[in-house]
C-alpha cells in the first residue's frame, strides 16, 4: 500500500501566504508525479524521494525551496520517452517565463538532442538554471520590501518633520517673532526641501525602475548610507541655489526676486484673504519649488554652474 505524503503547511492544512501556498502545490504536484510513475514501474521506488515528499515545509520560518528542487532532480532518470519530453518541453516554458539567461542556447540544444541520456543531461542543465533564477527573484523580492521599508520610513521623518516646522511657522505668523522666525530661519527651509526633493527623487527611481533592479542595484543603491548621502548631496544643492538666486547671479521670471541691497526675499508669510487664511508670499513659495528642484535633479546645479562659469568668462 502506498504511503501519501502529506503537505500541510499551518496546524489546521491550509497555506497562510502566497510562497506557502506555491510551495504546498509545487509539492502537491511533484507527489502526484512520483505516484504516476510509481503506477508504471514500481521498481522505480525511492525511499530518499518519498523522505524528501514528507519534508516540513517550514524549518526555518519558510516554505523549504530546496526540497522540491531536489526532488525534481532526483526524479530525473525515472523520465524517459515522452515523459522526459513533456518535462523538458515544460521546463523550457519555465525557463521563457523566468527569462533564464541560458534559454536561447538550451532551446538549441533542445532540438538536436534525440537520446534520453541526452535529454536527461539538458533537463539536468535546464533546471539548475530555472533554481538559480528562482533564487535569485526571491532575493529581489526581499531587497525590494527592504527599500521600500527604508524609503518609507524616510518619507515619513522627512515630510513629518518638514509639515511640522510650516504649521508651526504658520501658526506664528501673523505675529512680528512669527514673520523674524521665517526671516532667519528660511535657508534652513529651503536647504529642508532640497533634501525632500532628493528623497523624492530616489522615490520615484525606485517605484519605476524596482521590477528591473538586481540584488546588487537594491543593495548598493538603497542601503541607508547611500540613500542618507544622496540627501545630504539634495541639501547642499539646494544650499547653493539659494546663495545663487540671493546673489542675483541668474534670475528671471519664474525665479524669486532677490529685494534690497542685501538680496533677501522680503516679505515670506502673508494673509491671503478675509477668511484668515495665511501663506507664503510667490517669492517664498518660488524660493522652495526651485531649491526642491535643485534637490531633485541631480544635474540640476553642475549644468546651473556650468553656464554661470561660462556666462563669468564673457
Amino acid at each position: 500500500m502506498q504511503h501519501r505524503p502529506s503537505h500541510e503547511i499551518t496546524s489546521t492544512g491550509t497555506p497562510t501566504t502566497g510562497a506557502e501556498r506555491a510551495w504546498s502545490a509545487r509539492m502537491a504536484a511533484l507527489a502526484a508525479s512520483y505516484h504516476r510513475l510509481l503506477a508504471q514501474d514500481p521498481s522505480r521506488r525511492s525511499a530518499r524521494l518519498e523522505e524528501l515528499l514528507q519534508a516540513p515545509p517550514k524549518p526555518l520560518g519558510a516554505p523549504n525551496w530546496s526540497v522540491p528542487n531536489e526532488i525534481e532532480y532526483l526524479m530525473l532518470p525515472m523520465l524517459v520517452g515522452p515523459e522526459l519530453d513533456l518535462a523538458l518541453d515544460g521546463a523550457l516554458l519555465t525557463a521563457g517565463r523566468l527569462a533564464v539567461p541560458s534559454l536561447a542556447g538550451l532551446t538549441k540544444r533542445r532540438e538536436v538532442q534525440v537520446r534520453d541520456d541526452e535529454k536527461q543531461a539538458l533537463l539536468a542543465r535546464l533546471l539548475r538554471d530555472i533554481h538559480l533564477r528562482q533564487a535569485a527573484r526571491q532575493s529581489e523580492r526581499i531587497e525590494r520590501r527592504k527599500a521600500a521599508g527604508r524609503l518609507a520610513r524616510l518619507g515619513f521623518v522627512l515630510t513629518g518633520g518638514l509639515v511640522a516646522v510650516l504649521v508651526g511657522l504658520g501658526l506664528q505668523a501673523d505675529h512680528p517673532a512669527g514673520h523674524q522666525l521665517l526671516a532667519q530661519y528660511n535657508l534652513a527651509l529651503t536647504t529642508g526641501f532640497g533634501v525632500l526633493g532628493a528623497y523624492v527623487s530616489r522615490l520615484v527611481a525606485f517605484q519605476t525602475g524596482a521590477a528591473q533592479l538586481s540584488v546588487d542595484d537594491l543593495e548598493n543603491g538603497y542601503a541607508w548610507q547611500v540613500l542618507l548621502l544622496r540627501l545630504l548631496v539634495g541639501g547642499l544643492s539646494a544650499l547653493v541655489v539659494y546663495f545663487v538666486i540671493a546673489g542675483r547671479l541668474i534670475g528671471g521670471e519664474l525665479l524669486p526676486q532677490a529685494q534690497g541691497a542685501a538680496g533677501g526675499f522680503g516679505r515670506l508669510w502673508q494673509d491671503h484673504g478675509a477668511d484668515g487664511y495665511s501663506g507664503p508670499t510667490p517669492a517664498f513659495a518660488k524660493l522652495i519649488v526651485w531649491c526642491f528642484l535643485a534637490g531633485f535633479s541631480e544635474r540640476f546645479l553642475p549644468d546651473s554652474l556650468s553656464a554661470l562659469e561660462a556666462k563669468g568668462r564673457v
